[in-house]
C-alpha cells in the first residue's frame, strides 16, 4: 500500500545502483530553480530499507532539494522488493529526456541482469522491438571509448555493430578510429568489413600453403571514405581536400 508523506532528507539514501552513468549538475541546478519558484510538482518514490528509505526514482529531485538545503521532501512510500525496484527504476529512467545511447543501453542491461527480464519482456514493457533492445544490449558490452564515440555522435551504433565483425583487435581498433575520425556511413563500414573478411580468407589459404601463384604479391586493398556531399563510398585515392566554411558546405550538399 502506498502513502504520501513528508520525509526528513536525512532519512533518505540515494539508489544503491544508479542506471544513469552521470547526473548533469546543470540539469539539477535548473530543477532546483524550478522547485524554488513553483515547488515540487511530483513526489519522489522511496521504499523502506533497514529503518531508512531508499530512492526508487526521483534522484534528481532529491539532489535538487539538497542543493536548496531543504530539510524535507514529499515522497510516495511503498513496500517493494529488489526485483520490483530494479524494474520500476529502469523503466522510469528510460522515460527521461535526452538519454544518451549509453545511458539507454545501461537501463536495458539493468532490466536484463538485475531485473531478470528477457529481451522479449523488456521489449514489451518499453514498447520497443526485440532487435532494438538487442542492439542496445550489445552497445552496453562495448568499451567505454566505443560507447563515448557513439554518445558524441562520432560513430553510429549501426556502424559500430558492423565494425564489430572484425575479430582482430588491432584491425578493429584501426577501422574504429578511422570511422570515429571521419564519420563514415554504414555503406563505407560494410566495405571495410567485407574487405577485412576477404583478406582474412586469403590469409587462411596462404597459411595453408597455397598463397599467390608464382610469388606475385597481391594488389594493395583500397581504403574507402564517405563523400561529404553524396554520402557515398569513395576510394581514398579519389578524395580531394578543400577548406570550406559550414554555410558553404551546406550549399554544396544541397546544390
Amino acid at each position: 500500500m502506498e502513502r504520501i508523506v513528508l520525509l526528513d532528507m536525512k532519512q533518505i539514501d540515494r539508489p544503491v545502483k544508479i542506471a544513469r552513468d552521470t547526473i548533469d549538475p546543470e540539469r539539477v541546478r535548473e530543477l532546483a530553480e524550478s522547485i524554488r519558484e513553483s515547488g515540487l510538482q511530483q513526489p519522489i518514490k522511496v521504499r523502506p530499507v533497514n529503518g531508512r528509505y531508499e530512492i526508487v526514482f526521483g534522484d534528481r529531485r532529491y539532489l535538487a532539494h539538497k542543493l536548496l538545503e531543504l530539510k524535507t521532501i514529499k515522497a510516495i512510500v511503498t513496500e517493494m522488493d529488489d526485483h520490483e525496484t530494479v524494474v520500476i527504476r529502469g523503466i522510469e529512467n528510460l522515460q527521461r529526456e535526452n538519454l544518451t545511447p549509453s545511458e539507454e543501453a545501461a537501463c536495458y542491461k539493468l532490466l536484463k541482469v538485475e531485473g531478470g527480464l528477457g529481451i522479449p519482456q523488456i521489449a514489451k514493457r518499453v514498447g520497443k522491438t526485440y532487435l532494438t533492445i538487442q542492439k542496445y544490449l550489445a552497445l552496453a558490452e562495448c568499451s567505454e571509448e566505443e560507447r563515448r564515440a557513439v554518445d558524441q555522435k562520432k560513430i553510429s551504433m549501426q556502424v559500430l555493430a558492423c565494425l564489430k565483425e572484425i575479430e582482430d583487435p588491432e584491425s578493429f581498433k584501426y577501422h574504429f578510429e578511422m570511422a570515429a575520425a571521419n564519420g563514415v556511413t554504414i555503406n563505407v563500414a560494410r566495405l571495410w568489413v567485407d574487405d577485412y573478411l576477404k583478406s582474412k580468407m586469403g590469409q587462411f589459404y596462404s597459411d595453408g600453403g597455397s598463397g599467390p601463384p608464382g610469388g606475385v604479391e597481391s594488389a594493395p586493398r583500397p581504403v574507402y571514405m564517405t563523400c561529404e556531399c553524396c554520402q557515398g563510398a569513395v576510394e581514398m585515392k579519389d578524395v580531394r581536400s578543400m577548406v570550406v566554411c559550414i554555410p558553404c558546405l551546406k550549399k554544396v550538399r544541397h546544390a
